[in-house]
């Protein structure tokens, strides 16, 4: 489910740049669902099919992951902290 929000969200964010002068789309989550899922690739994967279905190139710049202080189980993070 999230897959199809965030696949349609880039999409049409994508669709909004100007095919002729170009320009950057900075796209994040902090979904464990997208992030967690097929080795961590699972985002970029998505990302990729929105700009497929949009028409558009898509040139990677950067790919980065939580902060250290993010938690990233949640079963570590200690109940009602």
């Amino acid at each position: 489910r999230a897959s199809r929000k965030y696949h349609s969200l880039n999409r049409d964010a994508m669709k909004l740049i100007n095919p002729k002068e170009g320009g950057l789309l900075m796209t994040c989550t902090c979904s464990g669902a997208m992030t967690q899922k097929n080795g961590g690739q699972y985002f970029l994967e998505t990302v990729k099919g929105a700009a497929l279905a949009a028409g558009r190139r898509l040139t990677l710049l950067r790919t980065s992951g939580a902060a250290p202080c993010h938690v990233q189980d949640p079963a570590s993070y200690p109940a009602n902290a």
